[in-house]
């Protein structure tokens, strides 16, 4: 009776666990309502020849619906137990989506939206999760110094995070702080440029005690930075004497046939991977040897965005 009740105590603790853990990071690119008109090829600020139509009641929602939709099929498509989208609009925006996406056979239970501060953009970081969410923060807190002329001290100035969101849950039993974090944009030249570096270290900041605890970190979302740029290096602690996180996108957790896929953004016929999954070395403990499978879908809805997402299935002991 006990070999029979302890075999019946492994099976049904086997089976509390999936054998794999999918995370994923997507930029939805503006699917915001009040900036949603972007994704229809218009400019930030309405033309005034289109100003009417889109400002006709139900006009903005109908097309935000579509976009919503198009958006839907890439996050139904990776099916990730848990993804970060950045992008997205409030709450009632998120809630439009998340029911698009169930629409499609994919559920998510749990949902997290960022407080997002930026008043230009109206973007927000979100997430979308299977696994129940323990706790949510829904700003990344600090503020970090900046020049934005490094040659010239009295430029110097200060920055926070205006979207980025920390969600924790448990994989296999265990707590993970997930960050989502969308950091300054590269469009800005230098000066954003040091202010993303600077946003890079709030985020190293705020979760290096939890690392130096033992504890799982993630850091996923549009950094806005490729493999071994200067915010990438700042986020990772690559420039710091600390541990440092693991950087999914690296070469030898790709396949060589599909080495050249490893973009998710094209700017002017460049293609790089700004969007990124990092895990903490911790994270060996959990998975097995060689378990860390990250891959990059194809993506070529327009509608969708004008990102590919970045997904890693983690194979779990």
């Amino acid at each position: 009776m006990r070999a029979i009740f302890v075999a019946l105590f492994m099976a049904a603790s086997t089976a509390a666990y999936p054998a794999d853990f999918t995370v994923a990071t997507f930029n939805a690119e503006f699917l915001t309502r009040p900036k949603v008109h972007i994704k229809f090829g218009l400019p930030f600020d309405l033309p005034a020849d289109v100003t009417a139509q889109w400002n006709a009641p139900g006009f903005r929602d109908q097309k935000f619906a579509e976009a919503a939709d198009a958006v839907a099929s890439v996050v139904a498509a990776i099916n990730a137990d848990i993804i970060v989208l950045n992008e997205v609009g409030d709450e009632r925006d998120v809630g439009e989506l998340k029911a698009a996406v169930a629409a499609k056979g994919v559920g998510y239970d749990h949902v997290a939206v960022c407080a997002c501060t930026d008043a230009n953009t109206k973007q927000h970081v979100a997430v979308l999760s299977k696994v129940a969410l323990d706790a949510i923060v829904k700003a990344i807190p600090g503020r970090e110094g900046y020049h934005t002329e490094l040659d010239d001290d009295d430029s110097e100035t200060d920055t926070g995070i205006s979207k980025g969101i920390i969600v924790t849950f448990k994989i296999a039993g265990q707590s993970v702080h997930l960050y989502g974090v969308h950091l300054a944009s590269e469009r800005g030249g230098n000066e954003q440029d040091q202010q993303r570096i600077a946003q890079a270290s709030i985020v190293r900041r705020h979760y290096l005690p939890k690392l130096n605890a033992g504890e799982h970190i993630i850091v996923a979302g549009d950094l806005n930075d490729g493999r071994g740029q200067p915010a990438l290096r700042r986020i990772r602690g690559l420039d710091d004497i600390w541990g440092d996180l693991i950087q999914t996108g690296h070469h030898k957790y790709f396949a060589e046939a599909d080495l050249a896929s490893r973009w998710t953004y094209e700017f002017q016929g460049e293609r790089i991977q700004i969007d990124h999954v990092l895990l903490s070395t911790s994270f060996t403990e959990l998975v097995t040897r060689g378990g860390i499978k990250p891959r990059v879908p194809d993506q070529t809805n327009r509608l969708a965005s004008d990102h590919r997402p970045f997904v890693v299935r983690l194979e779990l002991r």
